[in-house]
């Protein structure tokens, strides 16, 4: 009995060890490679690794499911892919050329991950298919747009900083209603609007620079004004200068704070939960922290104006970085970000034309959107038309067809590219 007592205490006072099969945030899967360039016909074996943790080696998940641009097992336009992860490479370049393999992992604190197949000898490209716009002037509606998203009836949600407005619009460019009550300081209006964006109810959520107001306000999904929350400030659950937004899978509201140097987390009752960041050079440190996108896995994407782009997990912890500044001729200032449904991150980017301070003239500057996939590669680059417009914004919908917003001397609107 002396030795069965004994026995039982030491097993009460051993550490208590994980099942195998439990998660932790750290648990991460990575695919391999994630970036191939191949011919039609030809076949890539794909993998996923769940990364090493302390004391913990890396390891293979117990299982994956496959698929090509969300289709289990893809088919035979875009490859087919088997169990074990061979993909192989349909018989003709499919347009467009680029392809997204899909692991949906067991085991992992992400549940996907991307690997993206460039197909046949082509770089990927987009071309314009559409745009439009109105005359600017003191009597025109868009003066100075700044942010664009979707909402849930796949309408163009645009936030015009000159106008101190909210629009919806088509995606053809008709105009549909004007969103809360116009130009000012009071609750459900504006002064000057960054961003718009809706949850899963089609609420709309704005951030705005309103003076002493709080920052994010709250419609319903036909424009009514609901509520306004994150006063203006330093403190915990405070904004001083808000400009991307995003949810989660959870409905929590992450926002970007351009001057705090963070990223804050809401309920969607406004209530905050926590924040991350500071200034500094360090890797997950922030440098002037401006657009905003979260993936399937819910891991956040920053892009700092200044460069680089950063992915954290939800709960803050830095991941890597991509997409530094790379002067003379590459980019220089990185204004906003989106996504799309494979992962993939979307980045608003200008060049600069030698140095002439913040006061430079617009002469050589080039705005483009550079995609890269969700692992940082670098896809493709694709230049706007308009060259007056030194900072812009898009949004990317379900088949991967962009509306960027421009603004010219004359004009403002939106232009529409489609992968060739």
């Amino acid at each position: 009995m002396k030795f069965r007592t004994i026995g039982i205490l030491l097993l009460l006072l051993a550490p208590v060890l994980p099942a195998a099969e439990a998660v932790t945030p750290f648990h991460r899967a990575v695919i391999k490679p994630s970036l191939v360039r191949l011919q039609p016909g030809q076949e890539q074996k794909f993998k996923v690794v769940i990364l090493a943790t302390r004391l913990m080696a890396a390891a293979a998940p117990a299982g994956v499911r496959w698929s090509v641009n969300n289709i289990p097992g893809g088919n035979a336009e875009l490859g087919t892919i088997d169990a074990q992860g061979l993909y192989r490479a349909p018989a003709k370049t499919p347009v467009p050329y680029e392809v997204h393999i899909c692991g949906e992992v067991t085991g992992s604190a992400n549940r996907f991950v991307w690997g993206t197949v460039l197909l046949g000898d082509p770089s990927p490209a987009y071309k314009i298919i559409g745009t439009w716009g109105e005359a600017t002037g003191p009597d025109s509606r868009l003066k100075e747009p700044h942010g664009i998203s979707i909402d849930r009836q796949g309408n163009l949600l645009i936030a015009d900083q000159g106008a101190g407005r909210i629009f919806r619009y088509s995606k053809d460019g008709k105009f549909l209603a004007e969103i809360g009550k116009g130009r000012g300081s009071e609750d459900g209006q504006f002064t000057e609007p960054r961003y718009a964006t809706v949850d899963s109810a089609g609420n709309i959520f704005v951030t705005d620079l309103k003076g002493d107001r709080p920052r994010l306000q709250v419609f319903d999904p036909q424009g009514n004004f609901l509520r306004i929350f994150a006063e203006k400030g330093m403190k915990d659950g405070m904004i001083l200068r808000g400009h991307g937004l995003w949810f989660d899978s959870k409905g929590r509201l992450f926002a970007t704070d351009v001057d705090n140097m963070r990223v804050i987390v809401f309920e969607p009752s406004g209530k905050p939960l926590f924040h991350w960041g500071k200034d500094g050079p360090d890797p997950g440190d922030f440098n002037a922290p401006h657009g905003l996108y979260l993936d399937a896995n819910d891991d956040v994407f920053v892009n700092g104006y200044y460069g680089p782009t950063l992915k954290f997990t939800s709960d803050g912890h830095f991941l890597f970085w991509f997409a530094h500044g790379d002067p003379p001729d590459g980019s220089v200032y990185f204004h906003s970000m989106t996504g799309d449904r494979w992962g993939n991150a979307y980045l608003t980017v200008r060049t600069k034309a030698g140095y002439g301070g913040a006061f430079e003239s617009n002469q050589g500057r080039k705005v483009s959107i550079a995609k890269y996939n969700n692992n940082g590669d670098f896809i493709c680059n694709l230049s706007l038309s308009v060259p007056e417009h030194t900072e812009s914004w898009c949004a990317v919908d379900q088949d991967g067809t962009i509306y960027a917003l421009y603004k010219s001397k004359a004009k403002a609107g939106v232009e529409i590219f489609r992968q060739n």
